[in-house]
C-alpha cells in the first residue's frame, strides 16, 4: 500500500510540476520532424511565430498519406533518414490519451507528458517496494530521485518532440530492475530479470548514443545466478553445467538486448554519417589543435575548413560545400578513419574529451545556428530552446527556472573540465565501496555501478557522435550521474546512522553489564525490524 501511495504521489507531483500554473516543455530545434514524421503529423504554428525554437508547440495535426519518405513537413525540410526510437511508444500512447481526453489535434504532447509522469511514478513506486532499506530510508531515496527527475532539464522533455525523455524513463526502470535482480527471493529476481530486459531494450533504443549502455546491464545480468522459472525446465537442463544453467536466462536476456539495440540503433545512412563525421572534425577536433591545417591534410580534408574551426561545415558558403575537394573528403571520412587518427595521435584524445566536458556543465537543450561576424566570417551560435507555450504576451525563448537543483549544481562547476567530471563519477563509486556493507554492495552498489558506467559510456559516445547539440546529447549522462550521487548519498546516510546506533547500543550494553544486566547491541532496532521492513 505504501508503494502504491509513493508511485501515485510521485506521478501526481510530476504532473503538477509540468502543467501548473501552465504547461512547460522543450521547444523543437527543427530536429523533431525526424521522429514525429512516423505519426504523419504536422506542426500547428501560432500566428506571428517565425521560429519553432521560440515556443513549445503541443498540437500536431494529421496529414493524409504522409510518411517519413516525404521531403518536407510543412515548411521544414526533412533529413534523409528518420529516427527510429522507443520514444515512438510514448508518442503512440500519447495519441491514445489525446483521444480519450478529447484534446485538440491528432496528437497533443501534453498527453505524452501525462504518460511519462505515470511511467516515472510507477518506477518510483516499485523502487520503494523492492529496495532493501528501512522504510524511512526508502522515503528519503524515492524523494531524492523525484527531486532529480523534476529538474527542468529532465522532466520538461516529457512535453517535446525529442527522445531524451525515453532515455530517462528507460534508465529509471532499469534501476528498478537491477534493484529487483539483486533482492532476495527467486520470483523477485526473475521478475527483475524481465524488467531489466524490457526496460533495457527500451532504454538502449531511445537514442543511438545509448547503445554502449547495454554493456553494464549485461555485466549485472550475467553476474546474477538465477534458477530456472519452472522445475520441469530445470530437470530438462539437468545435464547442462550448473554455472551455465543458472545463467542461461541472463544469457538470453543479454542476447535480446544486444540484437534489439543493434537493429534499432544502426539506422544512420551514409550521407548523415558523413555529415556527422565532418561536424565532429570542425566543431570538436580542430579547436583543440595547434596545427589545424596539418590535421586536415592528414584526414584528406580541404584546407578552407580551418577557417571554420568551432563551427559546422555547413556554415561555409554553398560553393565550397559543393566543391569536389569537400565532397571527396566527406565520402572517404568514416568512424574508422577518425579512430585511426586518434591511434596515431593519442595525446589529442584528452583535449577533445575536455572540450566536450564543457557541454556537460551547460545541460539545457540548444539549437545550432550559423551567425555572420563583423569580419564576414560565419560562426556557430547555440541559442537555448524555449520551455513555454505561446500564451498572450509570453516573450520568445522564455526558460523554465522554477525547479533547477541539478541544473544549478552542474552549472556551478562550469569551466572545470574533464578532471572534475571524473571526480563526479568516482565519488559515488568510492563512497559505496568504502562502506563495505554487504547488503548495500549487493543492491545500491549495483545500481551505482550501472548508472555511473552508463554516464561514462554515454559521455564518450556523445563526444564523438556529432559535435553539434552536444549539451542535449549529454542529457542522459547528467541524469545518470545525478542518480549515482543520490543512491550513494542514501547509502552513506544508512551507514552513518547504523554505526551511531551500534555505538549507542554498545554504550548501553556496557552500562548494563556493570549493573549485572545482559548487554544487547540494538535493543530498539531489533524490535522494529519486523514492522519496518528489511534491515538497512
Amino acid at each position: 500500500m505504501l508503494a502504491v501511495m509513493a508511485g501515485v504521489g510521485s506521478a501526481v507531483l510530476l504532473m503538477v510540476r509540468l502543467f501548473v500554473p501552465r504547461p512547460v516543455g522543450v521547444a523543437d530545434n527543427y530536429d523533431g520532424p525526424r521522429l514525429m514524421c512516423h505519426l504523419g503529423v504536422d506542426v500547428r504554428l501560432p500566428r506571428g511565430m517565425p521560429r519553432l525554437r521560440d515556443y513549445v508547440i503541443v498540437r500536431y495535426d494529421h496529414i493524409q498519406h504522409f510518411s517519413c519518405r516525404q521531403e518536407y513537413l510543412g515548411s521544414i525540410r526533412l533529413p534523409d533518414v528518420p529516427y527510429r526510437s522507443s520514444q515512438l511508444v510514448l508518442l503512440y500512447a500519447g495519441r491514445a490519451v489525446t483521444r480519450v481526453l478529447g484534446l485538440p489535434g491528432y496528437l497533443d504532447l501534453r498527453a505524452v507528458g501525462l504518460v511519462c509522469c505515470v511511467l516515472i511514478g510507477a518506477a518510483v513506486g516499485l523502487l520503494f517496494r523492492f529496495v532493501q532499506l528501512r522504510y524511512r530510508y526508502r522515503v528519503v531515496l524515492c524523494g531524492a530521485v523525484l527531486v532529480v527527475v523534476a529538474d527542468t532539464v529532465f522532466i520538461d522533455y516529457a512535453v517535446s518532440p525529442f527522445s531524451e525523455i525515453a532515455s530517462i524513463v528507460g534508465l529509471l526502470w532499469v534501476v528498478v530492475g537491477v534493484v529487483m535482480l539483486t533482492a532476495p527471493g527467486r520470483r523477485v529476481r526473475l521478475a527483475g530479470l524481465a524488467v531489466v530486459g524490457v526496460s533495457g531494450l527500451f532504454f538502449a533504443t531511445a537514442k543511438t548514443q545509448n547503445f554502449p549502455g547495454v554493456a553494464p546491464l549485461a555485466v549485472v545480468v550475467l553476474a546474477t545466478p538465477l534458477a530456472m522459472p519452472t522445475r520441469r525446465l530445470g530437470r530438462r537442463l539437468g545435464g547442462v553445467d550448473r554455472r551455465l544453467r543458472y545463467r542461461l536466462a541472463g544469457l538470453l536476456t543479454v542476447l535480446v538486448l544486444g540484437v534489439g539495440a543493434v537493429a534499432v540503433s544502426g539506422n544512420e545512412d551514409r550521407r548523415t554519417a558523413r555529415m556527422t563525421g565532418a561536424n565532429f572534425v570542425t566543431v570538436t577536433l580542430l579547436p583543440t589543435s595547434a596545427h589545424p591545417e596539418r590535421d586536415l591534410a592528414e584526414l584528406g580534408a580541404p584546407a578552407w575548413l580551418a577557417d571554420y574551426a568551432g563551427a559546422p561545415p555547413w556554415c561555409a558558403p554553398t560553393a565550397l560545400q559543393n566543391g569536389a575537394a569537400y565532397k571527396q573528403f566527406t565520402k572517404k571520412l568514416s568512424h574508422k578513419q577518425i579512430m585511426r587518427f586518434f591511434l596515431n595521435h593519442p595525446g589529442r584524445l584528452l583535449p577533445v574529451l575536455d572540450r566536450v566536458a564543457g557541454y556537460f556543465y551547460v545541460p539545457r537543450a540548444t539549437a545550432t545556428l550559423c551567425q555572420q561576424t563583423p569580419a564576414g566570417k560565419r560562426m556557430m551560435v547555440t541559442p537555448l530552446l524555449a520551455n513555454y507555450t505561446k500564451i498572450g504576451h509570453t516573450p520568445r525563448g522564455l526558460l523554465d527556472r522554477r525547479w533547477t537543483p541539478v541544473t544549478d549544481a552542474v552549472e556551478s562547476l562550469r569551466g572545470s573540465g574533464l578532471g572534475t567530471l571524473v571526480v563526479l563519477w568516482a565519488v559515488p563509486v568510492g563512497a559505496v565501496v568504502g562502506t563495505r556493507r554487504r547488503r548495500g554492495m549487493r543492491g545500491v552498489g549495483a545500481v551505482v555501478g550501472v548508472v555511473v558506467t552508463v554516464a561514462v559510456a554515454q559521455f564518450v559516445a556523445s563526444a564523438f557522435a556529432d559535435g553539434i547539440d552536444t549539451a542535449k546529447h549529454l542529457n542522459l549522462a547528467v541524469f545518470a550521474t545525478a542518480l549515482g550521487w543520490v543512491f550513494a548519498a542514501v547509502e552513506l546516510v544508512v551507514v552513518a546512522f547504523g554505526r551511531r546506533k551500534q555505538q549507542s547500543g554498545a554504550g548501553a550494553g556496557r552500562s548494563d553489564t556493570r549493573r549485572g544486566a545482559k548487554a544487547e547491541s540494538e535493543p530498539v532496532e531489533l524490535g522494529t525490524a519486523a514492522t519496518e521492513g528489511p534491515a538497512a
